[in-house]
C-alpha cells in the first residue's frame, strides 16, 4: 500500500463528520458500544495487525466505534494503521486516535496529519496544554477536514483525582474547568471515567446535550456499564474485557445485549 502525503489527504473532500458518523453506526447497529482494539504486549509484532483484524472482525456487529492506543499505534507503521483504519470504515464505523495529544500547536498539527493520513476519524487530546499555541491550530484542522477532537476531562484511573480531580481556590475542580473548555471549543466529545458516574452526571449536567461523553473503564478497572449509560454517558469504551477473554465475539454479544434496554 502506498504511503500517502499527510498534507494532502482529505484536503478538498467532504466526508462526513466524525461525531455524525458514530451516531449514524450507533443509532443503526443500535449499539453503544466503542472498542478499544488495545492488544497486549507480544515479542512478535508481526502478528499484531492480523490479530487486531481479527478481532475487529468477530467483534464488529456489537460496536459502533474502535478506539486505539499506543498499544498498536507505537508498534506499527502507517500503512500498516491505514489497513485497520480501511476495514473499520467497511463496517461504516469511525476510528480513534487515544494519544492524547499534549504539545505545541506545530507538533500537535503534524501528529494530527501523519493519524489522518492513517485513517484515523478523530483524536484524543488532553486539554492542559492549552488553546493559544496548544491546541489551537489542531482545532482549526479537524473542523475543516470533519475529523472529531475528544479531550479528556476525568480518566478512569485512581490516580485522576491527583489532577482532574483538584480543586482550584476558587472552589471550581480542573474537571470542571475542562468541560467548560470543550464546550467553548465545540469539540465532539469529552472523556469521563465510568468508574466516576458522579462525575458524568455532573458532566452530562454542563455540557449539555450536543457534546458526547466517551466513558472507558468498564469490566477490567471496575466501572459498571449500565450505571454510566444512566449517568449520562454516550458511548462506553470498552477493551480489555473484550480482547483478552478466550471468545471476544461471545464477550461483546453478551455486553451488548446486557446493554440493549439502557
Amino acid at each position: 500500500m502506498p504511503f500517502e502525503n499527510p498534507i494532502d489527504v482529505q484536503k478538498d473532500k467532504k466526508s462526513v463528520s466524525f461525531k455524525a458518523l458514530l451516531e449514524s453506526r450507533a443509532k443503526r447497529s443500535k449499539s453503544r458500544l466503542i472498542l478499544a482494539l488495545d492488544l497486549p504486549y507480544r515479542d512478535q509484532i508481526v502478528t499484531l495487525s492480523s490479530s487486531a483484524k481479527e478481532i475487529l472482525e468477530d467483534t464488529a456487529e456489537y460496536i459502533c466505534g474502535v478506539k486505539m492506543n499506543f498499544h498498536l499505534i507505537a508498534p506499527l507503521g502507517i500503512n500498516e494503521l491505514k489497513s485497520i483504519n480501511d476495514m473499520i470504515s467497511s463496517y461504516d464505523m469511525p476510528s480513534i486516535a487515544d494519544v492524547k495529544l499534549n504539545d505545541i500547536d506545530n507538533t500537535n498539527k503534524i501528529a494530527a496529519q501523519y493519524l489522518w493520513s492513517a485513517g484515523f476519524s478523530a483524536i484524543i487530546v488532553n486539554p492542559f496544554v492549552g488553546y493559544e499555541g496548544g491546541l489551537d491550530l489542531l482545532l482549526k484542522l479537524s473542523k475543516e477536514r470533519g475529523k472529531g477532537i475528544i479531550s479528556l476531562a476525568y480518566m478512569s484511573h485512581k490516580g485522576a483525582d491527583e489532577g482532574y480531580g483538584l480543586q482550584l481556590k476558587n472552589g471550581e475542580s480542573m474537571y470542571e474547568i475542562f468541560l467548560d473548555r470543550a464546550k467553548e471549543w465545540q469539540l465532539d466529545g469529552v472523556v469521563v471515567g465510568s468508574t466516576r458516574p458522579e462525575i458524568i452526571a455532573a458532566a452530562r449536567l454542563r455540557l449539555g446535550p450536543e457534546i458526547k461523553i466517551l466513558s472507558p473503564g468498564s469490566g477490567a478497572q471496575g466501572g459498571d456499564p449500565k450505571r454510566s449509560l444512566e449517568a449520562g454517558s454516550d458511548y462506553l469504551i470498552v477493551g480489555r474485557s473484550i480482547i483478552e477473554n478466550a471468545n471476544p465475539k461471545a464477550e461483546a454479544k453478551r455486553l451488548f445485549d446486557s446493554l440493549l434496554s439502557s
